[in-house]
């Protein structure tokens, strides 16, 4: 996720509020977007298929310009907001970002190398957590992490304690979370047959959903 300076993407200025002008934004091959932090919340619209471009080559966790009224800022993807029928994206939250100040982001973690357990024993490898809170400059910011199984043998783990980022990155993650664990074949069919066995009814709680726009 470290920053480009090259890397940018222009927005118009949105004026118009509520759900109807919104749609008609979409109808018009537009998304809508706010841009938050560092001083009071900006409107705008970006085209659907530059930013559609823009994400097939850079992903969502690049720093990046932001081209609006005129000036460039520099932002990341916060959130992107998709219709939980159709699936396709209808707002885009971006975040403001200071390069002189440490912000928290996510980053992902992507496995390289190939474990002695999964080569020598057969074993599979579990990979629970992809991403990990860090906290840093952000010149200072990777775009990936890299984790290296090679030496991960059957029955082991590596624990984000293990991670080695240095010291301008601080983990914000908890650092007895696994990353990644290397099982026994059997062991990882048997595993979710006994999770069901014993699983509690799951009481799904319902919070406080994204302020919608009003009419």
């Amino acid at each position: 996720m470290s920053f480009d300076s090259e890397l940018s993407l222009t927005a118009q200025a949105r004026t118009e509020r509520g759900k109807n002008a919104a749609r008609r934004l979409r109808a018009k091959g537009e998304i809508p977007l706010t841009v938050y932090g560092g001083g009071d919340p900006a409107s705008g619209t970006v085209n659907k298929r530059e930013l559609g471009a823009f994400l097939r080559a850079n992903g969502r966790n690049k720093i990046f310009n932001l081209n609006l009224d005129g000036a460039a800022t520099a932002v990341k993807i916060s959130e992107m907001q998709l219709d939980p029928i159709k699936g396709v994206l209808i707002h885009l939250d971006l975040m403001r970002i200071s390069m002189t100040e440490k912000s928290e982001f996510e980053l992902p973690i992507r496995i390289v190398g190939e474990s002695e357990g999964v080569k020598l024993f057969g074993g599979i490898l579990d990979f629970p957590t992809h991403s990990i809170r860090v906290r840093c400059l952000p010149g200072d910011l990777p775009d990936t992490i890299e984790v290296d199984v090679s030496k991960l043998g059957l029955g082991g783990h590596i624990e984000v304690r293990d991670l080695r980022l240095g010291d301008a990155v601080e983990i914000r993650t908890r650092p007895e979370q696994t990353l990644v664990t290397c099982v026994a074949p059997g062991a990882a069919e048997e595993a979710p047959a006994e999770a069901a066995a014993v699983a509690e009814p799951e009481v799904i709680k319902k919070g406080k959903g994204d302020e919608k726009e009003k009419k």
